[in-house]
């Protein structure tokens, strides 16, 4: 399967963590996750479906190295950084430390994107 789609499947369960973790929140008045659901909502659902959308866009920018690295860091780091927050929401002070190697690891992914975006959108002009 391709990457991008790929990418936008995976953005879609983002998607629907992050609505029910919204409704659950409204519903119990306990925003302690807000954090949580943030990051989830737009690095989970709307930068990896951009991602995604833009691989399929230009096939040659999801056909590369720097993809692989972009699509396996997001998708470790993002995991370990949400689960770490929400940890650290409910009083785990240890999980700092993994909220930041996951928040470095998705970092480097979305600047391994971009640097990938900018050298194969070139190359798709120049053909």
């Amino acid at each position: 399967m391709k990457l991008g789609i790929k990418l936008v499947k995976i953005a879609a369960v983002y998607l629907l963590v992050g609505l029910v973790m919204g409704l659950v929140m409204g519903i119990s008045n306990n925003f302690s996750l807000t954090s949580v659901h943030a990051h989830v909502s737009l690095l989970g659902w709307a930068t990896m479906a951009i991602a995604g959308i833009l691989y399929i866009l230009i096939p040659e920018c999801g056909r590369t190295r720097l993809a692989a690295a972009h699509f396996w860091g997001h998708n470790i780091g993002l995991p370990v950084m949400t689960l770490s927050l929400a940890l650290y929401a409910y009083g785990v002070k240890a999980a700092e430390k993994t909220i930041a190697v996951g928040s470095v690891v998705v970092l480097v992914s979305l600047m391994l994107f971009a640097v990938n975006l900018f050298i194969s959108a070139r190359e798709e002009q120049e053909s």
